[in-house]
């Protein structure tokens, strides 16, 4: 079904996107044919041009944006770790935690006693809060089951979401999350994934392989040994880098060519540089800082390093965050990013991390994700946090959510 909308206030197109320009058409208009933008302009143009459509679509001056990509979820788990949130302010760190049984440990254990249906219904009701906060597009990752059977699960489950979900998922095989318990040595792991999980995984294709590149879990040789081995099989590469301690994660980003690193609150300005040397795409997830009571990435030697950036709500146990537009207003907040700059970091620069160069903006031959807004001004995003503010989210210009029917 071809589709018509005119007379959005502001019309965000991402076009021209730079730290302080976000393509803003005001009372914007666009046409929308074979789930795909087809022309974008202003209302008047359209209404001069004539053309008519199976849907016309009054936005009545709201805010119109392209939909959130979300680039690094862990949406699919069992359980929950709500008293792991007192036991941070009362002063224990997540490695403490972890290694008292804790943390990824205690998800893996509640993970693989779940039934498949189990695991689906629970990740919907997350995924769904998703899609009311206008997300389009999720990457999610395995990494709480970390045997064969369990992993496959997880998988199997993210693949279904699409599918009851009406959007997009990307599927990360997380190989290396945590230390399971039938093992002692992350070295002994990492080769049992390599020679009997990668094999087994590779056969269900995922788009990426990632691993958590840490201090105290899984070291920079270790990790570089299973990314090589992925991208042997096929896969594309992402890494946790650096979150808790300076772990050589942005190098190895760089090194074996990562499609991009997330976390990144201690890496080098060397290792940042290497990964804008080599189009490595760095993902901030403030809010997992946030709740982790660490600090936060250093947005301005991201910025000098010359990195492409995004954001994303790395929605876990860890951090059970639901909504972009609280991840926005952190990252103005409290690493100082520019209004326009958190947008894109949800749009076009996720896009870029996922290596999803059809989507992210509305242009012409771009997928039709949007989203029609209930305030008239792009910068309302990271400040009214809490309510029920989207009007509606298109998919490949279908209707997938409506407060209407909500």
């Amino acid at each position: 079904m071809d589709l018509s909308l005119y007379n959005a206030g502001q019309l965000v197109t991402m076009r021209k996107a730079d730290e302080d320009d976000i393509g803003i058409i005001e009372d914007g208009a666009f046409i929308v044919k074979d789930g795909k933008f087809a022309w974008v302009g202003k209302t008047r143009e359209l209404k001069e041009m004539g053309i008519h459509t199976d849907m016309n679509i009054d936005a009545e001056g709201l805010l119109v944006t392209p939909g959130f990509i979300d680039p690094h979820t862990h949406l699919v788990f069992a359980g929950s770790r709500e008293n792991e949130l007192d036991r941070k302010i009362r002063g224990e760190s997540y490695i403490r935690i972890l290694k008292s049984g804790g943390g990824i440990n205690r998800t893996i254990v509640s993970t693989r006693k779940a039934s498949e249906s189990e695991l689906l219904e629970s990740s919907l009701s997350r995924l769904k809060q998703l899609v009311r906060q206008g997300v389009t597009t999720v990457e999610v990752k395995t990494g709480y089951c970390q045997d064969v059977q369990g992993e496959l699960k997880m998988l199997r489950v993210a693949s279904q979401l699409s599918a009851r979900s009406g959007i997009d998922i990307v599927r990360t095989f997380l190989g290396l999350h945590s230390l399971p318990p039938e093992f002692n040595s992350s070295g002994d792991y990492a080769d049992f994934v390599i020679r009997e999980m990668l094999p087994a995984v590779v056969k269900i294709k995922p788009d990426f392989a990632d691993c958590f590149c840490e201090e105290g879990l899984f070291s920079s040789s270790v990790c570089k040994k299973y990314l090589e081995s992925s991208r042997l099989l096929g896969l594309k590469l992402k890494v946790h880098a650096d979150e808790f301690s300076y772990s050589h994660g942005a190098e190895l980003a760089a090194e074996v060519g990562c499609t991009s690193a997330d976390h990144l609150e201690n890496s080098s300005a060397e290792g940042l540089s290497m990964m804008a040397s080599k189009n490595v795409s760095a993902v901030l997830l403030p809010g997992t800082a946030f709740y982790s009571r660490i600090k936060q990435p250093d947005l301005k030697k991201v910025k000098e390093s010359g990195c492409s950036f995004a954001l994303g709500t790395d929605l876990s146990p860890n951090s059970w965050i639901e909504s972009p537009q609280l991840v926005m207003a952190i990252a103005c907040v409290q690493m100082g990013m520019k209004i326009s700059e958190a947008i894109s970091a949800f749009t076009i620069g996720a896009a870029k991390a996922l290596s999803l160069g059809d989507r992210g903006m509305i242009g012409v031959g771009k997928i039709a994700d949007f989203v029609i807004h209930r305030v008239r001004n792009y910068m309302f995003l990271p400040y009214r946090v809490g309510g029920s503010y989207i009007h509606s989210v298109f998919k490949k210009g279908n209707l997938i959510y409506s407060s209407k029917e909500a």
